[in-house]
């Protein structure tokens, strides 16, 4: 039991030789007496960083819904790259886009303009095949986050990033080299503002001078740094031994596990982690636009680099768009048509979906993969990072808009609360996501969006 005699104040630090003093973790000892951890916290802490990923053309709804309970279930083949990271996944079973109900143009591009605005497409002159469009009539979630970001930090060298693997129409710009594309309904998803595009990032070598031609190597004076955070950290391990010998096992367990992420700092300060130790990432080169999954790779890695070296925290990884015509002659897919053909346009294939779905949960899996392999204090840029998983459609031969296949990972330092199946009540409304996660960075907006298409926040999500 905590006491005033027994309390270590939160000020306690760990003294060294030669003046030198660390802080400890936040320990059971330091509570006041009576005093819970949610008290002494003050709340949860806001996510630094929030990612997009997009799938293009929605999914097979009885293979994305796992089976089971919402804490225990199972993933079928079709998601089962995931496995791995089902404790960290959140899926959202039930909203609707509604506002795709209203606006211009066809459900694909109706859901491009959609998905992250929650506002619906205005007229243009954009030929979608259900009549001609311009964008959406208002900003992306994602850019208005970026915002409120950046002026609590007082800003970053990029608000946000976006890129992407196979962006084109009508099968066009698949690679480096092909023609180049520009913004319009069809392939658009991310706004700064009403009628206001923002284009990805299509190639690896332009992205990587774009983003890092700046960020220097680690200098002399980097090293010296860490040789001294070395020392210091030699300094003070004695003092941690005496403190954990007069500590309760809840405390000693947590100081021990400190203190062992201390002896890990010291073995290996150079890794990259949130700009403190940036390393650049290696050039791309021609090599890896040879195909789309080597380029979606390469472009994913540059994604997750910017995010370690602190240069945004706010990124997007659209894999293509609505159109989904780039080839899909490469391994493990080996298909002779395009994407959008097995949706709808040549001829309904289920068996070939369920190919292309796998395929496109396993890059899923790969950026969740490369965001957990950068360690942060003691987790991991995934337990600091929502990212949030989209398409414009969720059934392929029909191009239905409810039941949208939306899934979170990660966000665990944000409160998202994970490894569940979340069914939600029917007929509600997408928007309701989109201002929850509005709100979970910072504020308390009722509605986000178009807001005849908002009822509020959407429960259970954190």
């Amino acid at each position: 039991m905590i006491t005033s005699k027994n309390r270590i104040t939160r000020r306690t630090i760990l003294r060294g030789a030669g003046h030198v003093a660390i802080g400890l973790p936040f320990l059971e000892a330091m509570l006041r007496p009576r005093e819970t951890h949610a008290q002494a916290a003050g709340g949860a802490a806001a996510p630094t960083r929030f990612v997009v990923f997009y799938t293009e053309g929605g999914t097979l709804l009885d293979k994305w819904r796992p089976t089971g309970t919402e804490t225990q279930f199972t993933l079928s083949d079709m998601m089962s790259s995931l496995v791995p990271h089902q404790q960290n996944l959140l899926f959202l079973d039930g909203l609707d886009m509604a506002v795709t109900e209203i606006g211009v143009g066809h459900p694909h591009s109706r859901g491009m303009a959609g998905v992250l605005t929650g506002a619906e497409l205005l007229p243009g002159t954009f030929v979608t095949g259900m009549g001609s469009a311009s964008f959406a009539n208002g900003p992306s979630v994602d850019q208005v986050i970026a915002g409120r970001i950046s002026q609590a930090s007082q800003g970053f060298k990029f608000p946000s990033l976006e890129f992407s693997t196979a962006w084109a129409i009508s099968g066009r710009n698949l690679t480096d080299g092909a023609v180049a594309e520009t913004s319009n309904a069809a392939n658009t998803l991310n706004f700064a503002a009403a009628n206001k595009p923002l284009a990805p990032m299509t190639k690896p070598v332009d992205a990587f001078n774009r983003i890092f031609k700046d960020v220097a190597a680690p200098s002399t004076a980097g090293d010296a740094e860490r040789k001294k955070t070395v020392a210091i950290l030699d300094a003070v391990q004695g003092e941690y031994k005496r403190i954990s010998a007069q500590l309760g096992s809840a405390d000693k367990a947590k100081l021990d596990e400190h203190l062992q992420m201390i002896q890990q700092m010291e073995a290996s300060l150079s890794t990259t982690t949130s700009g403190q130790s940036c390393t650049p990432p290696g050039a791309p080169t021609a090599a890896d636009s040879v195909d789309i999954p080597t380029k979606g790779r390469a472009m994913t890695d540059l994604l997750v680099a910017s995010l370690a070296c602190n240069l945004t925290r706010v990124a997007t990884m659209q894999w293509g768009d609505s159109e989904a015509k780039y080839p899909l002659n490469f391994a493990p897919l080996s298909l002779s048509d395009v994407h959008h053909g097995y949706q709808h346009d040549s001829v309904y294939n289920p068996t070939a979906l369920a190919q292309i779905y796998k395929w496109l949960g396993s890059n899923f899996a790969y950026l969740l993969d490369k965001l957990a392999s950068v360690k942060e204090g003691d987790g991991t840029m995934l337990d600091n990072t929502v990212v949030l998983w989209v398409s414009e459609i969720q059934e392929p031969p029909t191009h239905l808009q409810t039941n949208m296949p939306f899934v979170i990972a990660g966000g665990k330092n944000a409160g998202i609360k994970s490894g569940r199946w979340l069914k939600v009540a029917a007929k509600t409304p997408h928007n309701n996501l989109l201002v929850t996660l509005l709100n979970v960075f910072g504020g308390a907006e009722k509605t986000f969006g178009n807001s005849k298409y908002c009822t509020g926040m959407l429960a259970g999500l954190t």
